[in-house]
Formats: C-alpha cells, structure tokens, sequence
C-alpha cells in the first residue's frame, strides 16, 4: 500500500501551515505503517502540479520546526549526510529548492537552517536564479545582507565553481561593483583631460 493523495495533501498542508505536533504524528504513522524511511516519505510527499515537497512548503512558509524535525529523522539512526544534502537541495518542476523558497519569501532562520545543514546555494533554477538572487529580487536584504556576510569562504569557493556564478546574487553584485568602478576611473581620466587641455 502507498500513500493516498489524501495522505500527502495532508502532510504538505500541514508542513506549509506549520502544525508541527500533527505534522510529526502523520509522518510518524505513515512511516510506520508503510514501513518508509523519512527520505522514502519526503520523496512520495510532492505535489503533482508543482513537484513541491514538504521541505519546500516548510521553508516557503517559514516553519523551521518542521525542517528540524525532518533532518532529526534523517539523521536517526546515523546521520546519512550525502542522502540529507540531496534531500535538501531537491528542486521541483521549476527548479527552486527548499533554499530558494525560503530566501526568496524572506525566512531568514530557515535560510540559516538551510545552509547549516548542507543545502546547496548555487543551485540555479530554470531561469537561471540561485536562491540568494531570488531574495535579492523580491526585495530581502536582509537575507542577501546575512548571505554575503557570514557565507564564508565556503561559500564564496562555491559559487566561484559553479559555471552559472554570473547569474547568482554574488555574481551580479561583483559585475556591477566592476562596471561602476570602470566608469569612475573613465570619469575621472576625462576630467584630468578636460583640466589639461584649459
């Protein structure tokens, strides 16, 4: 027997509406009697329309909670980091991961969350947008801000190697920072010309 539709539009309402005690008691028994690991269950618990998973609604709706819970699970009985990371950079049908949602609605602690437990930053998706573009996008500094200073050179090391680092946040910022500093110094040779020549 697998999961019903019912049972998984349950498990992604309550994970994108927070009710963290029923959202543990479901997954709890649809584990159990579907003998699932919790990775099996966040792979069946998608949305069809959108390839939305319960990690996407959770950090799309700021519920760190339930985040916590579920990589608790994953880790139980001995942390399965390769598995844990896969899981949390897992996209759906446009690319965003459970990091994009989270950064571009402005969940700064799920972002955190996020990143402090393996989530991948320089994922892009269809249009080519990493997660912190996103936020920059819609407007969330202070995600952006948080990003590009504690990111760290892991961080930065990692989007240096990604082959879509012109189309990150970090990216932009850095070919902007350069084209405004090419236009000052052609500023300011024109005006040394123009005293010269007076």
């Amino acid at each position: 027997m697998a999961l019903t539709g019912d049972e998984i539009d349950e498990l992604l309402y309550l994970a994108r509406s927070g009710e963290s005690k029923e959202f543990e008691s479901l997954s709890s028994a649809l584990c159990e009697r579907e003998k699932l690991t919790t990775s099996e269950l966040i792979a069946a618990a998608k949305d069809d329309h959108s390839g939305n998973g319960i990690l996407h609604m959770a950090a799309a709706n700021g519920h760190v909670v339930i985040m916590r819970y579920l990589c608790n699970a994953l880790a139980s009985p001995t942390p399965q980091i390769a598995q844990t990371n896969s899981i949390l950079s897992s996209q759906n049908y446009a690319g965003n991961t459970a990091l994009h949602w989270a950064a571009l609605n402005g969940h700064l602690e799920c972002v955190k969350f996020l990143l402090d437990h393996g989530a991948d930053p320089t994922i892009t998706n269809h249009r080519g947008h990493d997660a912190i573009y996103e936020a920059e996008l819609n407007g969330k500094a202070e995600v952006v801000d948080w990003v590009l200073k504690e990111g760290g050179q892991e961080l930065d090391e990692s989007i240096a190697q990604n082959d879509t680092y012109k189309n990150t946040a970090v990216g932009v910022a850095e070919k902007t920072t350069s084209k405004v500093e090419e236009t000052e110094k052609a500023t300011e040779k024109m005006e040394e010309l123009e005293i010269k020549s007076e």
